[in-house]
């Protein structure tokens, strides 16, 4: 069945609104004849919508209706999916994810939501948008559990063993009142989540390889850890000396290692 696409262009701005407004009821006086006569229904198109974006486009009209046989929003799509590829590397200590690499030790953000279980009744903002949302939870990546072949690892069957680690928000809203927005508690905790349960990476250091703080809004996805906490018991206490945190390398760190030397 063939289709006829007939592109119209139509002046944009506040100038042309009553103009366009009367070609919309000339085009719905049309439709309406159309119907009562038993006619085909025309249909039209108006913009173009990219749910990854989230908004509305101009139509492409340099590459529509070209008749070379091929499709450009079948050829973005399929660009799309390439960059979003999900690769594992041969020795399982890194994958590359919607464009990241994440390896063995890294920092990872999963959403809240992921756990079952979550410190409830401390919702005390007055209303609006932001009532119940909480900050990414902090995890660090231990093991990337890949499934047995001949099944391909993608980011919806390979798993990843991770790390909590505990905001200060986590544990009281005294607590997050009193604390530095920065730090985050280790615990035993852990948990086997699917690789898109990632929201992204962050870094964790120690305190005195952070960035200085003098603006009022951090940029940096950078934390520091000083503390054990557990959640069982609600304790929280000076970070053992038998625990041997794995921090994050802090940039440059190398560079100034090679000068000193």
């Amino acid at each position: 069945m063939s289709v006829v696409v007939d592109i119209r262009l139509r002046p944009w701005g506040h100038q042309h609104r009553k103009m366009n407004a009367n070609a919309d009821k000339v085009d719905k006086a049309r439709a309406e004849e159309r119907k009562n006569k038993g006619l085909e229904t025309e249909v039209y198109c108006k913009s173009l919508y990219w749910p990854e974006r989230g908004a509305f486009f101009s139509l492409p009209i340099n590459c529509m209706g070209l008749g070379s046989g091929t499709c450009s929003s079948y050829n973005t799509v399929k660009d799309h999916n390439e960059k979003y590829n999900f690769t594992v590397n041969s020795s399982k200590t890194s994958f590359v994810y919607k464009e990241t690499e994440y390896s063995v030790h890294d920092y990872i953000y999963v959403s809240t939501h992921r756990f079952a279980t979550e410190r409830v009744g401390h919702e005390t903002f007055k209303g609006g948008r932001n009532v119940g949302l909480k900050a990414f939870a902090i995890c660090q990546l231990l093991e990337i559990v890949v499934p047995k072949a001949p099944k391909q690892p993608d980011n919806s069957s390979t798993e990843v063993k991770v790390r909590r680690f505990y905001r200060p928000e986590d544990i009281s809203d005294a607590k997050a009142y009193c604390s530095d927005i920065r730090e985050v508690y280790y615990s035993e905790v852990t948990h086997t989540l699917l690789v898109e349960a990632i929201e992204g990476r962050c870094e964790v250091r120690k305190k005195s390889d952070l960035p200085s703080c003098d603006a009022p809004t951090i940029y940096e996805h950078m934390f520091f850890c000083e503390c054990l906490y557990d959640p069982h018991k609600g304790s929280l206490k000076q970070l053992p000396p038998n625990i041997k945190l794995r921090f994050s390398a802090a940039k440059g760190a190398s560079d100034s290692l090679r000068k000193n030397k």
